[in-house]
């Protein structure tokens, strides 16, 4: 049967986008190949889809064949067009245009259709060779400096069953000796990058294979092939593989640049080698074995600078940190040596704080470089949960980067340092990396290396991840990988620039996967032979970076080995000569100064006397700037008409002053502080209407796709308004927004969920930074949580938030004082609210902004009572103040027969119940702020009703909610005199039921405890 065939045209269009990935070009006829001189300089017509495309490979050089041999039967059986070209005695004009393939041998004088066929098989094996080499090289580069694996016959190491399968020698792609002298062209394309690339020289067979085994299996390896921007793909290709020195992965360094990172290199190797032998049964958690993470941080921070970057912002766990704070941050070596010393409790007085181990604090400072530039430079403070700090660096980066304005992003650079197992198995690494890239989240790319000492703890890789590599969490997100072998510090030197080029290039993350080792240790006194026996015998017998790079240099003629004796020595006396400096350190002063600049206002512990609160009210002219941006869209605009009769109802309730809901009450404080000029940055699951449709802070178009933020257009002076909704995250959104709260305090930055148990996925965030930050750190914290709560029949998990939990790490204790609203509060850890109504939730968020101070504040809120009937007027808002206790006017003390004390939602259920049964001796008492407790209003409560019962109310089981709080200091206000009774579901596991009935039943017993 006769095939239909297609013009030559047409052929050429549709077999440009074949690729040889899985079958290799091979064309079976001479007359498709001739001697082309100049095939170099031709760039095809249609771009080809991928970078080794070839259009005359498997099938497609088989259909032309087959044309071919029909044409030599029968020239009138095939198109025209096919005709007229192989009538052609050499192709002519059509052998550039249409049979130009990625790879061919350079010509020959002769014409025999052997050599021809030879050609053709070498076509597609060194194309086989090439992609193996960029897609499977890394396997087989030498980047492991203890060689472990040649030894490995456990396989504690899960890269070696790749490794294994792969072979990369000239035999396994088909060459033989014969073959291998061959001259041979790859490059087929302009700017393709690479050996493919038309710049690229002819060679041998060898030639090439030598090139790219010294590219792909030297001591850096690359992963580069599962990148989908081609635009980076070339970039990086092309950087490791020119045959030249243009590449900063290639370029020879002069000897100024060796004696440079020699200098550095010795300054890490003796920082740790000075706490070894002075300080040997302290914890340090040395970078014993991967100091050269030091030297290609500093090459990172030195090419930055020059590519445009002026800060920094690093965030790792303890591995390495006081060597880095030292010798890269800038932090003063007294001081760290100050705190191995020992800081006195006398010293941390002043500030109130309780201090941390040294190697979780932080330094922010600013850092001289070799250019002569001053770089900002700050580590971030951390805890000991690994990659808790990521999130945080993200956004404390993307704060800067608002702060400083549209190019931002090439100003301040995110850093990430990682431990390998943490990173392969921390789930909040994976949520930072899909954070940080996402819309406004998005801080241009983190440079992030892996300090691979290949163990964690004393647990083996096999038994930490089921990957090839720790960092192949860095392939979800597109990140080219570069593995490097951490004992050869100017291939780590190479490497580090590279990324910093990188980022600079395409504003998107970077992995470095430093390869390296533990020489001790998970801490210094630690035996780490008795897990590992083997990979310590020969760590044992490893000579330090700083004896392996001075040996170099000394083979290399640039130093001597009496310049190395010597830089030991003086760098040992250097860091000797600190411990007079150290016994000098005033550490209550280095405390104060380092509170960063915009953080200088604030009064911290050590200036209780001086906190001030200013008024939360707000005018009636500010009202009408707001309501008017509120009731204002763009030309042609159209809202749903649903949401449109919303929104006009909530702007009449301003207008006439009465009605105020939820809602309406938030977008008056959110405007009254951005005309004021803070910045208000809301974010969380779903924000932008809100879990309950209670906000709808941005409204979209029906028409078109189009969106719009009415409170960002209230005035040209106004501060940034910033609302979106965030990847489905708690932990890792709570925590970038925590650390985009560090960075000013002038801005309010509220981090919602989208229900309240959703902050158990950020528990660590609460435990180790908002609720203990300060006391740690002495790091004031500014974050908003707020988190819907209360009970309504609808399960147990989205019915609490968990109030117990953030009452149990509230510092403050039961027989604390009865201090100034403004002292009590600057004296407590973090404040914890369930305001009952908007004027309240306003009053609040407008609270936090007006005082000198910050903490953390906590606002659980009730989802059942975001609209009427718990309204409030809008003179309670142009009026008046946030009140920690509302008192209940209709039960007068003289009358009630019993004073019951709630907290939130409860309060309207039972005010409901009271109006119904119409009782008229129990009075409703509201304590709206449980932390830090207000002492004095409660201790005023009852003296004034100093002959009622006294009852508490929940909807909370006992053992959850208020309870545990409030019954003690009670006790103690009472001195034991008077019973605080219960009212409330007794002791469960689960925090409420899942059916309604269920749940109408216990919320009609409470009710009947309190009024019986």
């Amino acid at each position: 049967m006769m095939r239909r065939l297609l013009p030559v045209r047409s052929v050429v269009s549709c077999m440009s986008a074949v690729t040889p990935t899985t079958a290799f070009p091979c064309i079976p006829h001479a007359a498709l190949i001739t001697r082309r001189r100049h095939a170099a300089d031709f760039v095809p017509e249609r771009q080809l889809l991928f970078d080794n495309d070839s259009f005359l490979s498997g099938s497609s050089a088989m259909y032309i064949d087959e044309l071919y041999q029909q044409w030599k039967k029968d020239p009138a059986s095939v198109d025209a067009s096919w005709a007229e070209l192989f009538s052609r005695k050499d192709l002519g004009s059509y052998d550039q245009a249409l049979l130009s393939t990625p790879i061919r041998v350079l010509p020959t004088e002769s014409s025999d259709e052997a050599v021809v066929k030879q050609s053709l098989a070498d076509c597609g094996r060194l194309t086989r060779m090439i992609h193996s080499f960029e897609d499977r090289g890394h396997l087989m580069a030498q980047t492991d400096p203890l060689n472990y694996m040649d030894i490995d016959v456990t396989e504690r190491t899960p890269s070696r069953r790749y490794k294994e399968m792969v072979r990369l020698d000239l035999a396994y792609f088909g060459f033989t000796d014969k073959d291998v002298d061959r001259v041979v062209r790859v490059g087929f394309q302009n700017q393709i990058g690479g050996v493919y690339d038309t710049s690229s020289p002819p060679m041998t067979i060898r030639q090439l294979h030598e090139l790219l085994t010294a590219r792909y299996c030297g001591r850096i390896g690359f992963e580069l092939m599962h990148l989908t921007d081609g635009d980076a793909k070339r970039y990086i290709r092309s950087q490791i593989e020119l045959t030249d020195d243009s590449s900063v992965l290639h370029r020879p360094m002069p000897k100024e640049e060796k004696l440079r990172i020699w200098d550095t290199v010795a300054s890490a190797v003796f920082f740790e080698d000075f706490f070894k032998r002075k300080y040997s049964t302290q914890k340090r958690f040395g970078c014993d074995g991967a100091e050269t993470m030091v030297v290609g941080l500093r090459s990172l921070l030195e090419r930055s600078s020059e590519l445009g970057v002026q800060s920094i912002n690093l965030g790792m766990a303890h591995r390495g940190r006081l060597n880095v704070l030292c010798n890269v941050i800038g932090k003063p070596f007294e001081v760290i040596l100050k705190e191995f010393v020992g800081v006195t409790g006398q010293e941390l007085l002043p500030f109130q704080i309780q201090s941390d181990v040294k190697y979780h604090l932080g330094c922010h400072a600013q850092l001289k470089l070799h250019s002569g530039k001053v770089m900002r430079t700050e580590m971030l403070f951390n805890p000991s949960h690994l990659e808790a700090v990521n999130p945080f660096v993200q956004g404390y980066t993307r704060a800067m980067q608002v702060a400083l304005g549209e190019k931002s992003r090439e100003m301040v650079l995110p850093i990430e340092i990682h431990g390998d197992a943490a990173f392969a198995g921390q789930g909040v690494a994976f949520e930072t990396m899909c954070i940080s890239e996402v819309g406004e989240q998005d801080t241009g790319g983190t440079v992030h290396v892996v300090c691979n000492n290949q163990i964690g703890f004393t647990t083996d890789p096999k038994s930490s991840r089921s990957s090839a590599y720790c960092t192949d969490l860095g392939r979800v997100y597109n990140c080219p990988i570069l593995h490097v072998n951490g004992d050869y510090p100017e291939e780590v030197v190479r490497v580090f620039e590279f990324a910093a080029e990188y980022r600079a290039r395409f504003h998107k993350s970077v992995v470095i996967d430093l390869v390296c080792y533990r020489r001790f240790g998970h801490n210094e006194n630690d035996d780490p032979s008795i897990t590992q026996p083997l990979m310590y015998e020969r760590v044992r017998a490893m000579p330090d970076v700083f004896r392996r790079y001075s040996d170099a240099l000394i083979a290399q003629g640039v130093v001597t080995l009496q310049q190395t004796t010597q830089k030991a020595i003086d760098e040992k006396a250097r860091y000797g000569s600190y411990q007079d400096a150290a016994a000098q350190v005033n550490y209550a002063e280095y405390l104060k100064k380092s509170i960063p600049d915009k953080w200088k206002s604030m009064k911290y512990s050590d200036e209780l006397g001086n906190v001030t609160q200013e008024p939360t009210a707000i005018t009636q002219e500010a009202v009408s700037k707001i309501l008017r941006a509120l009731k204002t869209y763009p030309a042609g605009f159209q809202l749903h008409p649903k949401l449109k009769a919303v929104l006009d109802r909530r702007n009449e309730t301003i207008e006439m002053g009465e009605g105020i809901e939820w809602g309406t009450a938030e977008a008056l404080a959110f405007g009254s502080l951005l005309l004021e000029g803070h910045q208000v940055r809301i974010t969380g699951e779903d924000v932008e209407r809100g879990t309950f449709s209670q906000r709808h802070a941005v409204v979209h178009d029906q028409r078109q796709e189009r969106s719009y933020v009415p409170l960002a257009h209230i005035s040209d002076t106004q501060g940034k308004m910033i609302i979106n909704n965030s990847p489905l995250s708690e932990y890792g959104m709570l925590g970038y927004a925590a650390g985009y709260s560090l960075y000013d305090p002038t801005s309010v930055v509220i981090w919602e969920a989208q229900y309240g148990d959703f902050a158990n996925g950020a528990t660590i965030v609460f435990d180790q930074f908002l609720s203990a930050g300060e006391s740690k750190w002495n790091q004031q914290q500014s974050c908003i949580v707020t988190l819907p709560h209360g009970y309504d029949g609808k399960g147990a998990e989205h019915s609490s938030g968990r109030l117990e939990r953030f009452l149990q790490m509230s510092g403050e204790d039961v027989t604390t004082p009865a201090y100034s609203k403004e002292e009590r509060a600057h004296r407590i850890n973090w404040e914890i609210t369930y305001p009952s109504t908007p004027a309240q939730y306003f009053h609040l968020l407008r609270r936090h902004q007006k005082r000198n101070f910050r903490k953390a504040l906590i606002i659980f809120f009730s989802k059942q009572y975001l609209r009427a009937p718990n309204v409030s007027r809008l003179e309670e808002l142009t009026s008046g103040e946030f009140q920690s206790v509302i008192l209940d006017p209709s039960v007068p003390a003289s009358q009630a027969r019993r004073l019951v004390m709630c907290t939130g939602q409860i309060y309207h259920y039972l005010n409901k119940y009271r109006e119904t049964k119409g009782v008229k001796d129990v009075a409703l008492v509201r304590v709206e702020e449980l932390s830090p407790f207000p002492v004095a209003e409660v201790q005023q409560l009852l003296a004034e009703y100093k002959t009622a019962e006294l009852m508490w109310a929940q909807e909370e089981p006992k053992n959850m909610g208020s309870w545990a709080h409030v019954e003690p200091r009670i006790e103690e206000y009472t001195k034991g005199e008077r019973e605080l009774r219960y009212a409330g579901r007794s002791i469960t596991a689960a925090p409420s039921t899942g059916y309604k009935s269920k749940h109408d039943k216990e919320q009609e017993f409470v009710c009947e405890m309190v009024f019986q």
